[in-house]
């Protein structure tokens, strides 16, 4: 299916490449999805094929203390610490230990030998800057907001009681309109002052949002009737509509630009490669092979 110098990719190897990591996604593909899935894995292996003639080519390697903490930090990571369940879980991923340490020697491999060719480049604050402001309507918008307190009182399970509540309700947000204490009130009916905490607008019912919209800070309004009882709400604050600090993003930008730049680069490592390797690609043969015209 594929050459790179010396080295071949064949249908078996494809095969078998295409079934782990099939089973590695966990749910089924099919139609025009396992399609597009089948050929990137093809064009994954030829890359992978690529970068590690390049490695012979430099003489590198990874020792096996290196994988041994590889595998250890995954066994830790994944609460797999014991062997029973470590060899269980390999056998639902359909690999055996050799072959888990042979995919992570290679993986840190590929690794080892992309950084060795690429420079990491330097990002300015300037840069990050632009980024924000290119990317902040529709990733760092923040939603008006309302932060909201509550009085909930339960109706009972059966709901034999609820037009007492109801009444109850009724009373205390006739007492509240007339200036009586929110936490009194909630103090004298035997419950509690909940906080909401802050709530987008858009995301209230359609009852409350529209009261909250006549509202202003230390407001009442209710009662509402909701799922077990009713409420009667107290708005705290509004948060206007706006962004999220650039401070508060500023390293996520950087990590996301750093990741950008370095698969931009990698992938020119490859292009190059492949002009200094003999390299040869038969993609048609990832549909003949999904066709069951090629291989077992």
């Amino acid at each position: 299916m594929a050459r790179v110098n010396d080295e071949i990719i064949t249908v078996s190897d494809f095969q078998k490449r295409l079934k782990q990591d099939l089973g590695q996604l966990g749910r089924p593909l099919s139609g025009d999805q396992l399609k597009s899935f089948a050929h990137q894995t093809f064009d994954t292996m030829v890359t992978e094929a690529i970068l590690m003639e390049r490695a012979k080519q430099k003489k590198m390697t990874v020792d096996d203390k290196d994988v041994d903490k590889a595998i250890d930090a995954l066994r830790k990571d994944n609460h797999l610490t014991d062997e029973d369940a470590f060899k269980k879980a390999l056998a639902q991923a359909g690999l055996t230990e050799s072959q888990l340490r042979a995919r992570y020697r290679k993986q840190m491999l590929l690794q080892r030998v992309t950084q060795s060719e690429i420079k990491p480049e330097e990002i300015t604050e300037q840069e990050l800057h632009d980024e924000y402001v290119k990317q902040k309507d529709k990733h760092f918008k923040t939603p008006a907001k309302v932060q909201l307190e509550q009085i909930f009182l339960p109706v009972a399970e059966d709901g034999k009681d609820k037009d007492a509540v109801q009444a109850r309700a009724l009373g205390m947000m006739s007492r509240l309109d007339n200036g009586a204490d929110f936490q009194a009130e909630a103090t004298l009916a035997g419950a509690k002052v909940q906080e909401l905490g802050e709530i987008p607008v858009a995301d209230l019912r359609e009852d409350i949002a529209s009261a909250v919209t006549r509202m202003k800070p230390g407001d009442v309004a209710g009662p509402f009737s909701t799922a077990g009882g009713y409420q009667i709400i107290r708005l705290v604050k509004r948060i206007d509509a706006g962004y999220i600090p650039f401070e508060k993003v500023k390293e996520q930008i950087r990590r996301n630009l750093s990741g950008e730049r370095f698969r931009e680069q990698s992938e020119g490592l490859v292009n190059r490669l492949k002009k200094e390797y003999l390299v040869e690609t038969h993609p048609e043969m990832v549909d003949q092979v999904l066709e069951g015209k090629l291989g077992g």
